[in-house]
């Protein structure tokens, strides 16, 4: 399902500064890369996260994005956000209390029921047809944004005791590790021993949500995910809904 797919987890780029390591992707990609490459750069001036909202790019954060090119289809290819969740769990939980780090869907990582990591699948079709996959990720090491409409918080105030600090650098290479390690599995076996994986780490799974969306709400327990990930959303009844995109509150 990835072509060329590395022995190893990519080949890495760091850059000073720029717009957004999603768009600097496309570059690459449009100038003949394919990936696997995992693009860093240590400030981000326009990074974005779901549905056009804004990614601050303070110094001290990790702001990556990998470059994939896929042999399958576009809904097939959104597994790799879970992927992608696992990975920054995993190499996150070196450095804070493993039972503080939590996932909600569709791809937020949790620290302390606070996000502190957000996660942007882009893809499109090259010139010859080949699906090119964007992961970004963007991580709060050092710092956080203020006035959200959510609760966030860094790695910096959850930090073990008695080790040395996490920096972006270390983080990053973590990330990408677990992030090779999640997509072998993936790619060999498929989604279910991912989602197992992710739903082990699921924050609210059985109890009643919101998900909003666009123009409506849904209520319901959150009862799992779906074949493609999509949220399972369970009425009174035990009837199941599938939801494939919304914002996800708690004690609906």
């Amino acid at each position: 399902m990835i072509l060329g797919f590395s022995s190893g987890p990519g080949e890495a780029l760091l850059l000073a500064e720029v717009e957004s390591t999603n768009d600097e992707v496309r570059r690459l990609a449009a100038a003949g890369q394919t990936g696997p490459l995992w693009v860093r750069a240590e400030v981000q001036t326009r990074g974005r996260g779901r549905r056009g909202r804004t990614w601050l790019g303070a110094p001290g954060n990790v702001y990556t994005t990998g470059l994939f090119t896929l042999s399958c289809p576009p809904q097939e290819a959104a597994n790799l956000s879970f992927v992608a969740a696992l990975a920054v769990a995993e190499a996150i939980s070196a450095w804070v209390p493993s039972d503080l780090v939590r996932l909600k869907w569709p791809n937020d990582v949790l620290l302390d029921g606070r996000k502190a990591c957000g996660i942007l699948l882009e893809s499109w079709h090259g010139q010859g047809g080949e699906l090119h996959l964007a992961v970004g990720i963007g991580i709060n090491v050092l710092t956080h944004p203020d006035g959200l409409d959510q609760p966030v918080t860094c790695i910096r105030d959850h930090a073990l005791p008695n080790r040395p600090f996490c920096t972006a650098e270390a983080l990053f290479d973590g990330v990408r590790s677990q992030f090779h390690h999640f997509a072998g599995i993936w790619q060999a076996d498929g989604f279910a021993p991912i989602a197992s994986a992710w739903l082990a780490r699921a924050t609210g799974l059985g109890d009643p949500i919101e998900v909003r969306l666009p123009h409506s709400r849904l209520h319901g327990r959150f009862a799992g995910l779906g074949l493609t990930g999509a949220l399972q959303l369970a009425d009174e009844a035990g009837r199941i809904t599938e939801v494939t995109a919304g914002d996800v509150f708690f004690g609906g």
